[in-house]
């Protein structure tokens, strides 16, 4: 008896990608309702990387070779997108820190 292991690789393929789609989910979820806002951006960048993974499980399961590649394209894009938003963020808020009032101009004169 000859047991088919691409039936079963192909089932375990689908519960993995059901799972990997819920926990996506509870990622928005979580970068939504996140209260502070490295938790947001922790939790983007989680999604980023379960959509990565979920692409090339979907290229897997096609045997589409070049959905890999665009996993590829993706992963750059949404790096460069995180590293940015961070960026921006700290500039916004080194900026905010560092503004000084300035002197009324009777103080000045004295």
């Amino acid at each position: 008896m000859v047991f088919d292991y691409s039936a079963a690789v192909g089932y375990l393929l689908l519960i993995a990608m059901c799972f990997l789609s819920i926990t996506i989910f509870f990622c928005l979820f979580f970068a939504v309702r996140g209260q502070r806002l490295t938790d947001k951006i922790i939790a983007t960048n989680m999604i980023a990387v379960k959509t990565i993974i979920l692409v090339v499980m979907v290229g897997i399961y096609f045997g589409e070779g070049y959905l890999v590649d665009v996993a590829m394209v993706f992963a750059l894009i949404s790096f460069l997108a995180t590293v940015t938003f961070t960026r921006l963020i700290l500039q916004f808020m080194f900026d905010k820190s560092t503004t000084r009032t300035r002197p009324d101009d009777a103080d000045s004169a004295m």
